[in-house]
């Protein structure tokens, strides 16, 4: 009797792995195609009376899509105070155009795009920001234990409040505003997981509106920062400042921002 209960077990074990292994297929809701604008203008400081602007056009995707549709064929508009400047496709999605120095750091710039018989309009306002001081490698880890610590200095901006976007490269963002260390020098330390030694990192740091910093503080707590494209749409739509003056509903995604870079890189060890 007892090799029988035992048989039985056996065979209701072997049923609930064979279960285990079947496919369960789950139907994704269709979510309605977006623009995707991906307008971070990044101005390097410097003394050259042109300034090459650029952004990027896509459009969402299935979640499980293995490429993201880029546009080639919007018309997209720049326009200054007193200038309007037509930027051109250069594959990819990407469009640029090259421009005044003085009027994208000086002017409220308009950007307008025709897409898909809809008009999208936005602005943007020139941000200043300020140099690495150093970039060093440390020598500090968290819990796996084999993180690399790479440690950023910088000096905040006298006499102003201050919002800093970092692309720390890897596909990795961060967000700072001087609440806590206004006009002061700073230093913060940034751990990497998937970095060897002679790995170069290429850093940016850009600054940025209190607008786009609440906007980027969302998006990258939302996205986990696996995709490496802020502009990426995330697990929930976020809206930025780019609208759709043809048709509210038919909402695009992304940003468009004007900001200065300072640019930095290290070598790790």
């Amino acid at each position: 009797m007892k090799a029988i209960k035992t048989i039985f077990i056996l065979l209701v074990l072997l049923k609930l792995l064979n279960s285990c292994q079947e496919t369960i297929d789950v139907d994704l809701p269709e979510q309605q195609e977006r623009l995707v604008v991906d307008a971070l203008m990044r101005i390097p400081d410097g003394n050259t009376s042109l300034v090459n602007a650029y952004l990027r056009l896509t459009l969402t995707a299935d979640y499980f899509a293995d490429d993201i549709p880029v546009v080639a064929d919007a018309i997209v508009n720049l326009n200054s105070a007193s200038n309007t400047y037509r930027m051109q496709y250069r594959g990819d999605g990407y469009y640029s155009i090259a421009v005044p120095r003085d009027e994208l750091t000086q002017d409220l710039m308009r950007l307008t795009i025709f897409y898909n018989e809809n008009t999208y309009r936005a602005t943007a306002q020139f941000q200043t920001a300020v140099p690495f001081d150093s970039i060093i490698q440390g020598d500090g880890s968290l819990f796996a234990g084999d993180e690399t610590e790479v440690i950023f200095n910088y000096t905040d901006e006298p006499g102003i409040t201050n919002y800093y976007l970092f692309d720390l490269d890897k596909g990795q963002f961060l967000t700072s505003e001087d609440t806590f260390y206004k006009d002061q020098a700073f230093s913060f330390s940034y751990f990497y997981e998937d970095v060897k030694p002679n790995d170069t990192l290429e850093v940016d740091l850009i600054g940025i509106t209190k607008p786009f910093f609440d906007y980027m503080s969302i998006v990258i707590n939302q996205s986990g920062q696996a995709s490496g494209n802020p502009f990426t749409a995330p697990p929930s739509e976020i809206r930025g400042n780019v609208i759709n003056a043809t048709d509210e509903a038919n909402y695009p995604l992304g940003y468009f921002a004007i900001g200065q870079v300072y640019s930095g890189q290290i070598v790790i060890e």
